[in-house]
This record gives structure tokens, sequence and C-alpha cells, in this order.
């Protein structure tokens, strides 16, 4: 094949100083010399063969690939082929070189022959080994890049790393523009692998260099490290674990498998140590696919990123931070780390003694005389109930149990009911001497929920909990407690529901043409919100779903929870008079026992105009809504509560319900740090009623 000398894949290049080269070069053998080369052959690369003009001090440069080799002469092929015709004859054959990344290889060989297809070598008896860097450079493939600056964008490839710094190869042609880089500014430099951004950042040009056909940018990030979450001041401590695990992933540069040796882990990161010479970590890189093994036949996988290089005696410490994680995973990294920090902590087990659970509630008093009336008739239901939740379904239900010598001392446990919203609820704890379970488990689930949180897969936005007021600690930790210290109805929010059964009477009141009781459509959810803003204005509508915007997420989470062989099924309705909305009803349908108070069964009723409607309007559409429920009656949460009282509904209890922003669950815990710390005295006991 001919080509035009433009397309000869040669450069042009000035010569190295030989002084220099004298101080760097170390003798190799030519036994050892053909072992590389026979390597480089085993992994069809090239090697470089730079000739020198025989009157002109320059110089070109092209690529061969070296033949099997076991004596003094080497044979090589083109990398590309091309017709020599005359050009080489004012050429001589200076030295061959290759380069491991760290150090070129250079080979003053003798030239015995050559023609269109390749040339034959003749190798001396030693080489020199020239040291060129600190840290090895390596080729990558498949990675495109975009840098852009001052509004101008240029693409090309990146041709190879180390990592400080890296290359990108562009070709002037192939923009439709004539962009000159001012390399005396920072660009933005954005990685692609696979149409995934592996790399962005802020770069400094370090070298330029432009050629006849193509051009090369080196690159070194402005930033040793980065901050991809807002600070924490409650840290997860990470911890040195015993075997070490190992961190086994492709490299996105290179699509060469890495392995290296973990040094501590959290919920949320962990770090690793490198060789210095040979480091692949260069901090911003997003690893897509990254597998924790911490022994044969127990690892899990995640999305990582590398957020800190620090440098210290031939190694360097890479932090990574774990971008996302399948839930599932999650809970065995969580598992085992708390296990490690509390050897009668259990997260998310599933391996759960539902008798000894049951005599826990029991014990415990979790499980009261009136509660217990309340669920007798359809125990068969909680025990089924309970069977499939404690089974592996952590997207709905996680929970974490303090158990000692097969006695269970405490519970806790959050449910996932909304798209991103989970209830804690299930908080109990026996009063040991031996044991602080209570204080456990709630201490274990915050930390646990400061790490879930941030992960996408988890869809954890917020915490809702209902409580009775008259439950002391649970008023301290979720009530007007929590919401003053936080102050702010955007960060934690509190709410007041009054609480009754209704049962289904067999009047026969009709109400008048002007009363409709039809679906609820945006613009009734935009009018509630409105009415919510004016009345409270904290969370409640972002954290039930009842906004515009999130309402049509609602069936995602019932597909999650059939997944799982449960039932969660949720329908509003709007009762309008005139065509003017009057109130919203929620019909929340959900397997009998996810809550034991049934607040995930329930009726949920919201008054946004109390003088236009009557007790026996209310009753009427109680009536209608039963028809969604297999029972003879069903709990009902009204709001506001003063309306209730106004129709005077037989109320049972008042329930709150307080609900925290997450990303400020922060500030929240150095609130519940105080609360622990100077409450020690608080008795168990006030865990042990559903809030």
């Amino acid at each position: 094949m001919e080509i035009s000398e433009s397309k000869i894949p040669w450069s042009l290049t000035s010569s190295i100083d030989a002084d220099e080269i004298e101080k760097r070069r170390k003798k190799i053998p030519l036994s050892c010399l053909i072992n590389s080369l026979n390597r480089i052959n085993f992994k069809n690369d090239d090697i470089i063969l730079k000739f020198k003009h025989k009157k002109y001090n320059n110089f070109i440069s092209l690529k061969a690939k070296p033949q099997i080799c076991n004596n003094l002469l080497l044979e090589c092929h083109w990398s590309e082929p091309f017709r020599l015709e005359n050009k080489l004859k004012f050429y001589d054959l200076e030295y061959l070189s290759f380069t491991d990344g760290l150090s070129q290889i250079q080979v003053h060989a003798r030239l015995v022959d050559h023609n269109d297809q390749g040339l034959i070598l003749e190798l001396p008896e030693y080489s020199y080994e020239i040291r060129l860097r600190t840290i090895k450079r390596h080729p990558c493939r498949e990675v495109l890049a975009q840098i852009s600056q001052d509004g101008s964008v240029i693409t090309g490839n990146l041709v190879n790393f180390c990592a400080e710094s890296f290359a990108v190869v562009y070709r002037p042609e192939s923009l439709h523009i004539n962009i000159e880089i001012n390399t005396e500014n920072s660009v933005h430099v954005v990685l692609i692998h696979k149409e995934e951004f592996i790399f962005t950042g802020k770069c400094t040009i370090i070298r330029h260099e432009r050629h006849a056909n193509e051009s090369i940018l080196v690159f070194r990030p402005e930033k040793d490290n980065i901050r991809r979450m807002k600070s924490k001041e409650h840290r997860t401590e990470r911890l040195v674990l015993s075997p070490l695990p190992n961190v086994i992933f492709q490299h996105p540069f290179t699509q060469k498998k890495i392995h290296l040796g973990l040094n501590d882990i959290s919920g949320l990161g962990f770090s690793v140590d490198e060789d210095s010479e040979n480091s692949v970590l260069l901090p911003g890189l997003i690893i897509p696919e990254l597998e924790i093994e911490f022994f044969h036949g127990l690892s899990i996988a995640c999305r990582a990123q590398v957020l800190y290089r620090l440098p210290r005696e031939n190694l360097v410490r890479c932090g990574f931070v774990i971008l996302d994680m399948n839930i599932h995973d999650h809970i065995k990294l969580s598992s085992l780390i708390y296990k490690a920090k509390n050897r009668y902590s259990y997260i998310g087990c599933t391996n759960v003694d539902l008798d000894a659970l049951w005599d826990f509630f029991f014990d415990s008093g979790f499980v009261y005389p009136e509660k217990y009336f309340q669920i007798a008739e359809q125990k068969d239901k909680f025990i089924s109930t309970y069977k499939k939740i404690y089974e592996e379904n952590p997207e709905i239900l996680q929970h974490i149990i303090y158990q000692d010598k097969g006695k269970i001392y405490g519970h806790i446990s959050i449910c996932r009911y909304y798209q991103k919203t989970w209830i804690l609820h299930h908080l109990a704890a026996i009063k040991s001497s031996t044991h602080k379970a209570g204080i456990v488990v709630l201490q274990h689930i915050f930390q646990h929920i400061n790490e879930l949180h941030s992960l996408p897969t988890a869809n954890m936005s917020f915490l809702a909990g209902y409580f009775r007021p008259n439950n002391r600690f649970s008023n301290r930790l979720f009530g007007t407690s929590a919401t003053g210290a936080m102050n702010d109805s955007q960060k934690s929010s509190i709410d007041e529901f009054a609480y009754f059964y209704f049962h289904p009477d067999n009047t026969t009141f009709a109400p008048s043409n002007a009363w409709a009781i039809c679906d609820t459509d945006r613009e009734d959810l935009e009018l509630l919100q409105l009415w919510y803003n004016d009345n409270s204005g904290g969370l409640l509508i972002r954290a039930l779903d009842l906004e515009p915007e999130t309402f049509c997420m609602n069936e995602s989470i019932c597909e999650d929870y059939l997944k799982a062989g449960l039932k969660r099924e949720r329908k509003l309705f709007s009762l309008k008079k005139d065509d003017e909305l009057v109130a919203i009803i929620i019909v929340n349908v959900s397997d009998f026992g996810i809550n034991m108070s049934n607040l995930t069964n329930c009726i949920q009723i919201f008054v946004l105009d109390q003088q236009h409607i009557y007790k026996n309007i209310l009753n009427f559409v109680l009536n209608q809504m039963m028809r969604h429920y297999d029972c003879n009656s069903v709990p009902v949460l009204f709001y506001p509560k003063s309306c209730a009282e106004q129709y005077d509904f037989s109320l049972e209890k008042t329930y709150l319900l307080g609900i925290l922003n997450l990303e400020h669950i922060g500030e929240y815990l150095k609130f519940m740090d105080s609360l622990t710390v100077t409450n020690k005295k608080i008795s168990l006991n006030t865990f042990n009623k559903e809030k």
C-alpha cells in the first residue's frame, strides 16, 4: 500500500542531550534485551526505530513490530505498511527504543537489511536503560477527551497517563474553526469511556506539542484532592479489618485489571495504598464497577471515585468515596462494620428468629395489652407479613437487632413507604444492667442512615416518624426539641394528627349534588401544597409524595412492594363542593402488620376548608373509602387535629409526625449527641411504645 509522505508514520524530533543520557543510563545485557523484545512480540506491541539524517541534525521515527528473537539477529515488520522507495538512503539508524512507562530502553543496533515489509537488525552485546520519570506512564484505550477553554471545545483521545498527569492527542484538521489553546490558562477536561464520564476537572497545561498530523496536550489536574460531598460534622469511622480485603477493578483508562490491598473502610468510603512508581489512581477518577473482596466467596460491588492522593515513603495512599452501591451489598458492608464495632449488633440479618423477636416485643412492653387487643384477631396476618419483611427485602425494610446469647435486648427498624422517605419505627429495648441496647441500636441506625442516604439506590431523602406526645424519649428525639434545635422547618418539621378507628355505619345520608368525590389531579395537589405551606410550612408534602411533580412516582414504590410479595397501594381522592376543593383523602392499603399501629394501612384526611364541611359529610366520605378495605374498621389520621376535635370524633390518640430532611442530618446528629449525653438517666422503658 502506497501512501503520501505526509501520511508516513514518522515525526521530526530534536536531539537529546548526550551528557544527560549518560548520567541516567544503565547497561542491559543481551539476554535481558531478547526477553523484553519477546514480551513485546507476545503483546503485539511496537518498538520505535530512530533514524538520523546523514547531513542535517534531525531525526525521524518509525514504528515496527519485533518478531520472535533467540539470537543476535532481530527481524521486524513495519507497523503500518508503506513504500520506502529511497527515503531511508539519506538516514542512518541511530537506535531502536521501547519503554515500560518508567524507563526507556535504547538499543544501538546495526541495520543489516530493509525493504517495504520490514528490516533486519543485529543486536549489540549491551543496551541501555534510561530512567525517564518517577511515576510509570500507561498507554490508554478507548477514552474520549473534551477540552474546553473560554467557550471553545476541542475533542481528542487520551493516549497515556500517570497518576499525576495525562496526555490527549487531537487532530487540528478535525476542528471546524481555528481554535488556539492558551497554555497559560487552565482548561476544563472531561474524559469519557463508553459514553460514561470517568473524569472531569480543571487542569493546567504542562506541555503542548504540535506536529503535522496531530497535536498533543499534556495536563496536570489542579487539585490533589476533591470534595464530592458536603463536609460532615459526624464523619463515619473507618475501620481496619482483619484479614484485609482486596480492591479489584478494571481501570477505565487502560482496561487492565487492578488489584490493590484495602487499608481501611467505612460505609461511605475506603483507602488503599499504591506503589509510588506504579500508581494508577488519579484524583477525580471514577471507577464505574469496583469490587471489594473480603475473602474468596464474599465480595461486594460499588461505583466509586478517587478523592485524594497522599504520597508517602515509597507508597501513595489514595482515598475513595462510594458513589453508589446495591442496597443488598451495602447491608453486607454495614453488617460487617457494625459487627466489628459491637459484636452484639446485627444489621439487616435475614436469619432472624421470629419467635425470639415476638418474645422480645412482649417482654419489652412494645406490645402492650391495648395494642395486642387490636392485632390479636389478625395475628396470623402479622406473622405472615413479618416473615416477608424480615427476609431479603432491604429496599423496603431494614433493621438492627441487639442480641446476646440468643436473647434480643434491642430492636429498631426503618420502613420505606414513600418514594424517598423512610419511616422509623419498632424502637424498643429491654432494661438491662449489662446492656445499653436501646442507645446502641438507636445510634447504629442513625450511623447507618448517615451513610446510606448518600447512595442513589437507597432512595432516602427524608426520615419520618410517628410518635405519641406522651412518649418522653420519642418526643425529645423527634419532637419540638429536635425542630427547635434545627430551627428551620425545611430541615426538620413536626405536624399533629388526630387518630381514631372508623367503624362504618348503615346510615343512608346522601349529600346534595353540590358535593362530589373525584380523583385528585395536579391542580388539587397544587392547592394542597399552598394551603399546607400557609398553615405549617414543614416537610410533609415533600416527604409524603404529595407534590404535583412527585405524585406520579407512586407506582414505582408499589412495584417494589409487589416484587417483595407485599401489598402497597395508595389512592388520592378530592372532596369538592361546587367544584371547590374542600379536602384531600388518601387511602393507604398495605399488608397488616408493617406498622403495628397500622399507620401504613389507614385513611389520611387533609381538610382545607373547615367552615364549609360537616361531620355527616365526613362520615359519608369515610364510608365510601371503606370499600377499599376488607376489614370492619380502619384507622384514620386526621389533619388538622383541631378539625377532628371540632366535629367530636371519638379520638383515641394524637400522633405527631416528625420529618427530618437528610441533607441536614449532620445538624441533627449533633443535637442527638447532646441529647443522649445529657439524658443518660432516661429509662429505657420510654423506648418501648410504638411511636
